[in-house]
């Protein structure tokens, strides 16, 4: 658009001193008049029919005036005026006033300057109907970005609701399972305890009359005594260590490594590799148990004074690896 101006004006110009027309000063301040209104409209004036239309008759004006300075080229000073009303107006404004201006030229008798104004016209009209398709596609496209923009907006804030909503199910699964799980401990330790007691002063008044009694009295409360410890190891098998609370996989498990440390003095190595993905809660417990059980083990059974331990993040699988120089053993009891 703006090279079409330009080229306009200047063959305008152009045309002037090829036919040695006389130019006064009128002229040639009405030159600079049009090419002053012609830049201001295009750089400086706001994008409104406010402002344009006004501008765009100034310069049709002061075509009309300048027009005669020139036979061949003259319908060029009319072309500028076009390609704005084109673009800022409608191509219907833009056909009025290229017929208008086409009958004007015909009335003057300038059928040279007729041709030209066709010929240039033409692609004027093709160039600037693209640009403007182009910019109602632009305009489309922009507006369908910020809808789509909108709508990321508010499925991202649906997103965290139900993220909230979720951590509060969550948390509300957690407490009651804490809650099942206290009533379960009690009601086994107090059913226990309380069946102890009694055992233990039946024992005592028994033991004053019959042994015998009393020793099998006192096997049958061992092996309930038992049991019932069996039934708080399940309990207790069933909750989450505190630290594992407050952090998430590997952290939980680093943390629990430090206070081992600090607790007993010996030195473990812990390891993971650079590629780590997210770790559920069921998973990170079984990894934070199995780690637990060993750093016992070692210091317990092996008597152990240096741990390694290297936690590999695979593609599909997780492994870790648990090594000490404790002194091994030839076979293996399992316990809790």
């Amino acid at each position: 658009m703006i090279f079409l101006r330009y080229i306009y004006i200047a063959l305008f110009i152009i045309g002037i001193f090829m036919e040695h027309k006389a130019i006064d000063a009128a002229g040639i301040v009405l030159i600079l008049i049009f090419i002053i209104n012609n830049q201001l409209r295009y750089f400086i004036l706001p994008k409104k029919k406010l402002y344009v239309v006004p501008s765009i008759i100034i310069e049709i004006i002061i075509a009309i005036f300048l027009y005669p300075l020139t036979d061949f080229l003259g319908s060029l000073i009319f072309a500028p005026a076009l390609i704005d009303t084109i673009y800022y107006l409608d191509i219907l404004y833009a056909s009025v006033y290229a017929v208008a201006a086409a009958i004007f030229m015909s009335v003057q008798g300038r059928y040279n300057s007729l041709w030209i104004w066709i010929a240039a016209v033409m692609p004027i009209l093709l160039l600037l109907l693209r640009v403007k398709d182009e910019e109602t596609r632009k305009i489309v496209a922009q507006d369908l970005y910020d809808k789509l923009r909108e709508k990321d907006e508010e499925l991202k804030r649906v997103n965290k609701e139900l993220e909230a909503y979720a951590n509060t199910i969550e948390e509300i699964a957690v407490l009651r399972e804490r809650n099942r799980i206290s009533r379960e401990i009690h009601d086994n330790v107090g059913h226990a305890l309380s069946t102890i007691i009694i055992q233990l002063g039946a024992i005592e008044k028994i033991s004053r009359v019959s042994g015998e009694e009393a020793g099998r009295m006192a096997n049958n409360l061992e092996a309930f005594t038992k049991e019932s410890m069996e039934r708080v190891r399940t309990a207790v098998r069933a909750m989450k260590p505190r630290e594992f609370e407050e952090y998430e996989g590997v952290i939980a498990i680093s943390e629990m490594i430090k206070n081992f440390q600090k607790l007993t003095g010996i030195e473990v190595n812990l390891k993971v590799s650079d590629k780590v993905w997210k770790l559920n809660s069921d998973q990170t417990m079984a990894m934070y148990r199995i780690i637990q059980e060993f750093l016992s083990n070692s210091i317990r059974h092996g008597k152990a004074t240096r741990v390694n331990i290297f936690i590999n993040f695979l593609d599909t699988n997780l492994r870790v690896h648990l090594k000490d120089n404790g002194k091994g053993c030839s076979k293996v009891v399992s316990g809790v």
